[in-house]
């Protein structure tokens, strides 16, 4: 019993004596500077049957990522990160859609009911987020995170036109209104919060610089349960790409 104890407390202090040893390799805290470019988009799933074609699907120009991130470091290979960022999301999609229960506004006047015609719709949103996430070392140039993020919906805009097609008031079987341009504006509809998931890449191929990859799943929909103008939930889904610069090396 006696020998198994001392076997014990020696693997015991060797792993602290590891440990310790270990911390002393890499600073205890980190500080990084992200730039970005996200691309991706708000999206229903699974894509509701009034969707019968994608058209056309153009990601924004300008949508850059910008972020301070900073990691506390519990050991040589696990540590927990947090960063404050400022996301430009959006993109433009043309769609033909059937019987797409929607609001719009043609001459002066508003609609509402089932559409079916050509529908486009233009997202940019502006987000201030805040991902947290447990970080892993895999060695001195790898490392991955994985964790969940709030974003607040700064400055919104989700607008669009729709075209060539009609309207049905109310019901799909109500009164038949042509349409040949009208509008939409649900900017301000939008849930000013946004959670989710995130997992990230990072890759240290030169000194203090890192190439960095990130994907943030949204959890919750785009617009509330009682918004009418869109019937079916969606959801940001947003891939990041850019560089990490560390500030503690």
């Amino acid at each position: 019993m006696k020998k198994i104890l001392t076997i014990f407390l020696s693997i015991v202090f060797t792993c602290i004596s590891g440990l310790t040893t270990a911390q002393n390799i890499y600073p205890k805290y980190e500080y990084k500077v992200n730039v970005g470019y996200n691309i991706g988009g708000s999206a229903p799933i699974p894509l509701p049957v009034e969707i019968r074609e994608i058209k056309s699907f153009k990601p924004v120009l300008f949508a850059p990522h910008v972020g301070i991130e900073a990691t506390s470091w519990l050991s040589n290979k696990w540590g927990i990160a947090a960063q404050l960022g400022l996301d430009y999301k959006g993109f433009t999609v043309e769609a033909r859609v059937k019987s797409l229960r929607t609001e719009m506004e043609m001459q002066y006047e508003k609609y509402v009911g089932h559409f079916t015609g050509n529908n486009k719709t233009e997202i940019k949103n502006i987000y201030v987020t805040l991902p947290v996430m447990a970080t892993h070392r895999l060695s001195d140039e790898w490392l991955i995170q994985f964790g969940v993020y709030i974003a607040y919906l700064h400055k919104p805009s989700f607008k669009g036109t729709a075209s060539e097609g009609y309207i049905r008031e109310d019901d799909p079987t109500g009164a038949k209104t042509e349409v040949d341009f009208a509008n939409f504006n649900f900017s301000k509809e939008q849930n000013e919060i946004d959670y989710g998931f995130a997992v990230a890449g990072e890759w240290n191929f030169y000194k203090r610089f890192a190439l960095k990859g990130q994907l943030s799943w949204g959890t919750r929909p785009l617009f509330a349960s009682d918004f009418t103008g869109i019937t079916y939930k969606m959801y940001n889904i947003y891939g990041t790409i850019g560089f990490s610069y560390n500030l503690s090396r």
